[in-house]
């Protein structure tokens, strides 16, 4: 292998190990990123994704070690985040991802394409989102992921997430991020349901879990799944 190759390889070892990459990335390292990347795939030190985007191979046990290497900006959301929060309570095998770029985006999906796992995208500007970080990776905050698993109708995972953390969430700062927001396809207030849940669950223990008292609610489809949710939840807690 020539030096010059042999010394951009190094180097992207040592920055983008088990990362994807764009050309663009590169040229920070290298005027001439776009030949040499492709050179050293042709050669099967690297591997081509799509146009403009490389992966820099590393040993990956699964999604979840590529995400913690993976150095691109993306936030797990919706029902995945909520995996993390309520401790895996409904495990699903489709990965819910929000991303800020749409060519990573794009490179991303034919990664994961090609390893047989099914991942869904939504694009955001970063400043849309407040997220934890663990470790690598980067998690919808609690708060807006309970109230975005609710206008999804993922009750159960709404719920189980706010079953497991009862104790430490501030209802109030909940409650109000959740006022203006509604359940998809429906006229009911995110902090409408949040309640009728609340109720559902100290009527099912017999006890003040949530203070709360019996509201008013008149969808009855969006009632029966939410009865039916935190049913699930409170029997397998």
């Amino acid at each position: 292998m020539q030096a010059y190759l042999k010394e951009l390889y190094s180097e992207l070892k040592e920055k983008y190990k088990g990362s994807l990459v764009s050309v663009k990335h590169v040229k920070n390292l290298e005027p001439n990123a776009k030949e040499y990347l492709n050179i050293l795939a042709k050669q099967g030190l690297i591997e081509k994704i799509t146009w403009g985007w490389y992966w820099i191979p590393d040993r990956i046990k699964d999604i979840w070690d590529f995400l913690s290497k993976d150095k691109n900006f993306k936030i797990i959301s919706a029902q995945t985040a909520a995996s993390f929060w309520n401790y895996d309570f409904i495990h699903r095998n489709v990965y819910l991802l929000k991303v800020a770029d749409r060519s990573y985006g794009r490179a991303l999906k034919e990664f994961a394409k090609k390893r047989g796992w099914n991942i869904e995208l939504e694009y955001i500007k970063p400043k849309e989102v407040s997220y934890k970080k663990f470790d690598n990776l980067l998690v919808e905050d609690i708060e807006d992921n309970i109230i975005e698993c609710m206008q999804r109708w993922a009750f159960t995972d709404a719920f189980a997430t706010l079953y497991a953390n009862r104790r430490k969430l501030d209802l109030a700062s909940l409650e109000k991020k959740a006022y203006w927001k509604r359940v998809a396809k429906s006229n009911v207030r995110v902090k409408q349901a949040l309640k009728y849940g609340y109720s559902i669950a100290n009527k099912l223990t017999g006890k003040r879990l949530f203070p709360v008292k019996q509201p008013k609610f008149k969808d009855e489809s969006i009632k029966r799944e939410i009865e039916e949710a935190v049913e699930k939840v409170i029997e397998l807690a």
